[in-house]
């Protein structure tokens, strides 16, 4: 099939392509396959793939020095020692060991590791076969060789109350003198010794309702954060896809597991809008997304038709968790990028 096909060709290339950027061949062409337009995916293909790098093959890490290798060990590596646990082990299982290990460092390359990881398990889910087990590999070796934790530990001294809503909107904004320009991984690390954004993310209360409330409850503010900073919609895509993609795996961690990843998926949308926030007072709805709200299935048909990563990725998502906790955000935020994301660069990048 298409999506199998399309998995094949990018197992050869590298996860990362010009000095930094994620390579989003795998997620799209998954993502594709979700909103119903299988038969575009080869011509996604074509359009990305001229892009990458080509892979580079690696050696399995030794279990004793696996604790060390995280966030630090070159990804070849890391993609060797998943392929070689997945060969010898229910991915399912795998998957369930890995996870609570993996967790902490949710923010792993702008959170496109356990973006990576939650597309190649849902297309498991759907079809087990060697690509796809190939694709689950990589996933979960990229986010272990970029595993990042961010400054503080949700909810180790939580405030009664003090949800995600809450935790969004008393975030510290980063002061626009202190900010970096470059690669999301960048902009975050001015946190690092930032004890105000620690302490609140500290303070999460992870209790006021079930996981999944509380990942359609990030998502849904995200996308509305995402409609008010239209001058950083690339930052505020990966709010909603990175804890959308929480839900994809949430089925394979224990509750307590699962609301420690509803905080680290927390403090990373949290460490995005404190580092992309626009001034207060400049913050609006981004211009005519109101009026290009259109249906999901002319939205579908147009994220799909634009061959453009981010807003196949935003509106699939937005359109998954709109099914589950409907929110009027998602497809004012899925219309916007539609509208202002254009099409896709191809071979020249973007």
């Amino acid at each position: 099939m298409e999506l199998d096909q399309a998995l094949l060709r990018f197992q050869s290339s590298a996860p990362e392509y010009s000095g930094g950027l994620s390579n989003h061949g795998p997620m799209v062409a998954e993502a594709l396959d979700c909103l119903g337009h299988e038969a575009l995916i080869s011509a996604w293909v074509d359009v990305y793939a001229p892009r990458l790098d080509d892979r580079v093959e690696g050696r399995p890490i030794p279990l004793p020095d696996q604790a060390a290798a995280m966030g630090v060990e070159a990804f070849a590596d890391w993609r060797a020692t998943f392929e070689v646990e997945l060969a010898g082990a229910p991915w399912r299982g795998v998957l369930r060991g890995w996870l609570p290990i993996l967790l902490p460092g949710y923010f792993a390359a702008g959170m496109h590791g356990p973006i990576r990881v939650s597309h190649a398990v849902r297309a498991l889910e759907a079809d087990e076969n060697p690509i796809r087990l190939g694709e689950l590999a990589a996933g979960l070796g990229y986010w272990a060789s970029r595993f990042q934790r961010l400054p503080g530990e949700p909810g180790v001294e939580p405030r009664p109350g003090f949800g995600p809503l809450r935790v969004l909107e008393k975030v510290p904004i980063t002061p626009a003198a202190r900010r970096r320009k470059g690669f999301l991984v960048d902009a975050v690390s001015v946190l690092e010794d930032d004890e105000n954004f620690a302490r609140t993310i500290g303070g999460t209360d992870l209790e006021t309702a079930s996981p999944g409330d509380l990942i359609g409850e990030i998502c849904a503010r995200a996308a509305h954060l995402y409609i008010a900073n239209p001058s950083a919609r690339i930052a505020y895509i990966h709010m909603v896809t990175g804890t959308a993609a929480l839900r994809l795996v949430s089925g394979y961690v224990d509750d307590q597991n699962l609301r420690r990843g509803v905080g680290y998926a927390l403090q990373a949308t949290a460490a995005l809008h404190s580092t992309h926030c626009e001034p207060l007072g400049v913050q609006k709805i981004s211009p005519d997304s109101e009026e290009t709200a259109l249906s999901w299935d002319e939205l579908r048909y147009r994220a799909a038709c634009s061959l453009e990563e981010h807003t196949i990725k935003l509106t699939e998502a937005c359109w998954r968790e709109d099914r589950i906790r409907p929110s009027e955000f998602f497809q004012l935020a899925a219309a916007d990028a539609v509208k202002h994301l254009g099409a896709s660069w191809g071979g020249r990048g973007g």
